[in-house]
């Protein structure tokens, strides 16, 4: 059993429990050992000395308790979430397929279209932007369970709980209508961006790889018929060849 102190008012409630520890042990102790006239003198003035030695103790202790949490929750963060735009990092993605075995999954892979020509013009901090307002869109279009991860630079893969490739295609085109309809303030300019998306199904967990392999293939023919539009993964017209020189 792990004791976790999140918070001022746990380390609060933690002090005031091991004070009532301490005082109720204190008059046991009294009460086992010392005759019973010496006990009724000193079990006052014992309780008190018991709570001002327990009290600042336990107080102590459980800040720096709430501080290693606090700590630890923040390293798990960082090591867990892409610093920034708080996707999940590739790392956080494979760690968390377990769960999903057994289950029907599919995946999306979006990659926001000429993301080179934002980063140029404007900088890389209005790329940044850029990279955040795209970020929030992709999880506000998805449900807690499913999972929004950063692959790096502007290519992000969404995995679907519980959906099918149809389900996932429903869900890309929604999201790509969003992207295309939202205007992200950079610099005094209001710049459109949109992204394009490729879809794959997940047969199983153990061949997630190769699935994220089609859904990047899928994406790479959505970028070559135009952009802005999703393509589901097809073996006839995704042949499975290294991409090389792909457009943005």
């Amino acid at each position: 059993m792990q004791l976790n102190l999140r918070n001022n008012n746990d380390v609060r409630l933690f002090t005031i429990t091991i004070s009532v520890i301490a005082l109720i042990s204190n008059a046991i102790l009294q009460y086992v050992f010392l005759p019973a006239d010496l006990y009724r003198q000193v079990i006052f003035s014992g309780s008190v000395v018991s709570l001002m030695i327990a009290m600042p103790i336990a107080y102590f202790v459980g800040q720096r308790m709430r501080d290693i949490y606090q700590l630890t929750e923040r390293l798990e963060y960082a090591v867990n979430n892409d610093k920034l735009t708080g996707a999940c990092t590739r790392i956080s993605f494979y760690q968390r397929l377990e769960q999903f075995e057994g289950l029907p999954i599919a995946l999306i892979f979006a990659d926001i279209d000429h993301f080179k020509g934002i980063n140029d013009k404007y900088g890389h901090k209005a790329g940044d932007e850029a990279l955040k307002a795209f970020t929030r869109t992709l999880m506000d279009n998805c449900r807690k369970d499913d999972i929004v991860a950063r692959f790096g630079g502007e290519e992000f893969v969404i995995l679907l709980n519980r959906s099918n490739i149809a389900d996932a295609v429903v869900v890309a085109h929604r999201i790509c209508a969003k992207v295309r309809g939202q205007l992200i303030n950079i610099k005094g300019d209001e710049i459109q961006i949109t992204a394009s998306f490729g879809v794959a199904e997940v047969t199983s967990i153990d061949q997630i790889d190769k699935a994220l392999h089609w859904a990047d293939l899928a994406t790479f023919r959505a970028k070559r018929e135009g952009r802005d539009q999703v393509c589901a993964y097809d073996p006839v017209r995704d042949p499975d060849i290294a991409v090389i020189g792909a457009a943005e």
